[in-house]
């Protein structure tokens, strides 16, 4: 069975497998370069600023940092386990608040990775005491590390409160803390894995190609997509598929395995 994928989600399925060859796992800190006392207490990145390699931001509380790590991915951890990332391998890479509002990491005139919050001028980042990475103009939130926009790329995991939004911004896949993966629109819910009671449950779409939810080491649930370089959409007609690098549909929400 094929299905057809929304206008809009095939470009971001296609951006996402170019930033997603990689590395199934995210990477260790780096500890080559050490953080200036200054920078390391800051959680804000200023529009205009840059986050150098090396150099990172803390959240207010201490608990979470954010840092431009010098193997070029930019990392968020919980004391020494990494919750976010931009799945950046380019050494020499930097993080930019772009005076434009757009937060990128780039190396010269690559880029790697964008909030695409281009736009909205004098936009800024900040770690927040509960592990989200937040661009803000003024006090409205423009772009979260807690939600991907359409895709979860091959290898990325999502952790409790995190998501994967459609790019109309009308359904939301939601790791839920309780255990639960679950598709909300309008506040509702519409679907889910049924993988509640299994507090600190995360998800990953696995190298191996499999969708699975897990908690202490054991699969709850999957899609059972056993396939390399596959990707998860959050479509804007709300159907959420796990697709192949060719577009071939896997497995999707109303039917299931195909």
């Amino acid at each position: 069975m094929k299905i057809k994928l929304i206008v809009g989600a095939a470009a971001a399925l296609a951006a996402a497998g170019a930033a997603a060859v990689a590395v199934p796992s995210l990477a260790a800190p780096s500890t080559a370069t050490p953080v200036a006392a200054a920078q390391a207490t800051s959680s804000v990145l200023k529009s205009g600023q840059t986050l150098k390699a090396g150099r990172s931001l803390h959240s207010p509380d201490g608990r979470y940092k954010l840092i431009m790590q010098t193997d070029g991915n930019l990392v968020v951890y919980k004391k020494s386990k990494a919750i976010w990332s931009s799945h950046t391998w380019v050494k020499g890479s930097s993080a930019t608040m772009r005076t434009n509002g757009d937060l990128v990491v780039a190396k010269g005139s690559h880029q790697y990775w964008r909030s695409h919050t281009d736009g909205d001028k004098g936009a800024y980042l900040k770690l927040q005491n509960d592990g989200n990475a937040v661009v803000y103009k003024g006090k409205t939130a423009l772009w979260s590390s807690y939600q991907w926009i359409s895709t979860l790329s091959n290898g990325v995991t999502l952790y409790p409160y995190q998501k994967v939004v459609s790019q109309n911004g009308a359904w939301q896949l939601r790791q839920e803390p309780g255990g639960d993966l679950a598709l909300y629109s309008g506040g509702k819910l519409r679907w889910h894995t049924g993988t509640s009671g299994h507090k600190g449950a995360t998800t990953t779409m696995q190298a191996d190609g499999n969708l699975v939810v897990r908690a202490g080491g054991k699969a709850l649930w999957s899609t059972h997509t056993w396939h390399k370089s596959t990707w998860l959409a959050v479509q804007n007609d709300g159907n959420v598929v796990v697709y192949t690098g060719h577009m071939q549909a896997l497995w999707d929400r109303y039917h299931g395995h195909h």
